[in-house]
């Protein structure tokens, strides 16, 4: 899958994104998304524990600490909230978020998502809340 494949991918997810919602994004295609949005008035979610991601850090404004769920550096807009993975998974699984955008390694045309796991092997890279 080329670059731009994955871009007009991302730009499709994107606007289906609302103002005012509550967006968690996966690792993928999904952290396209933010470089892709227009509209500030969606609130970005990473299951590390922060809601109200920013965009991507200039190399002076770079803190190591501050990262997204494919460990890419981000920086945090005013009013942004800290908290632990176990309350993110709570938010995510208790309905408190709107809109979760999945990674996927394959989507068949029904729209079933292939199995992440192969019998045998690790399982790595795959978000927990697969």
């Amino acid at each position: 899958m080329t670059g731009d494949v994955k871009t007009s991918i991302a730009t499709r997810a994107a606007r289906e994104l609302r103002p005012g919602e509550i967006v968690n994004l996966g690792i993928g295609i999904p952290n396209l998304i933010p470089g892709l949005l227009d509209d500030a008035s969606v609130f970005l979610h990473t299951e590390n524990g922060l809601l109200g991601v920013g965009p991507r850090p200039g190399d002076d404004e770079l803190d190591p600490d501050l990262i997204d769920a494919a460990k890419r550096p981000v920086t945090a807009l005013p009013g942004a909230a800290y908290f632990d993975s176990a309350q993110s998974f709570a938010m995510i699984r208790g309905g408190h978020i709107d809109v979760a955008v999945l990674g996927a390694l394959q989507v068949s045309i029904a729209g079933d998502i292939a199995n992440w796991a192969v019998p045998g092997k690790d399982v790595l890279g795959v978000g927990g809340a697969m």
